[in-house]
């Protein structure tokens, strides 16, 4: 189990390059997302963007580090914007894959997900349940085509600790 951000942060991206149902992913990223700076890749690619950690009490008193991550879903658009909403051939080549259906792939990578033992789960609290944004980028000057984006929330919880000693 992991206590401490780091730990998690590291978890998340080894279980999201080694999803089956990520494989059309070219890049898995930890680092404070920002638009004018995209990470290169060559068809999708995932930014794990921290954005807080807490540190919660909890029953008996316990306290667990709460993390709060954006994960970024970047794809290129190549066939249309109702493609980059709803295209399903991951294994097209080159592959295709919509928003929509990637959203779907990470949820499903993710949700009850330990990362391997290190977050837990704890009852009525899902770290997924949150609202996501779908938006479409515009082409800059050192980019020909457009991007769809999504932002997924993501709050995966540590270990519960008593005391750190």
């Amino acid at each position: 189990m992991a206590l401490f951000p780091k730990d998690v942060y590291s978890a998340i991206k080894t279980a999201l390059e080694g999803s089956s149902f990520l494989p059309y992913v070219d890049v898995v990223a930890i680092r404070k997302y920002r638009r004018d700076t995209l990470p290169e890749f060559e068809y999708y690619s995932i930014v794990i963007s921290p954005l807080s950690a807490e540190s919660v009490p909890y029953e008996a008193a316990q306290r667990w580090i709460a993390n709060t991550v954006e994960l970024i879903l970047l794809g290129k658009i190549r066939n249309g914007l109702e493609d980059a909403l709803m295209a399903d051939s991951p294994t097209g080549s080159p592959p295709n894959v919509g928003v929509l259906a990637m959203y779907e792939d990470v949820y499903r990578t993710l949700y009850k997900n330990t990362l391997g033992g290190v977050i837990e789960l704890y009852p009525k609290l899902n770290e997924l349940d949150v609202t996501s944004r779908f938006d479409v980028l515009a082409p800059e000057e050192d980019r020909e085509e457009f991007i769809f984006e999504a932002r997924v929330g993501y709050r995966p919880r540590g270990q519960r600790w008593v005391n750190l000693e």
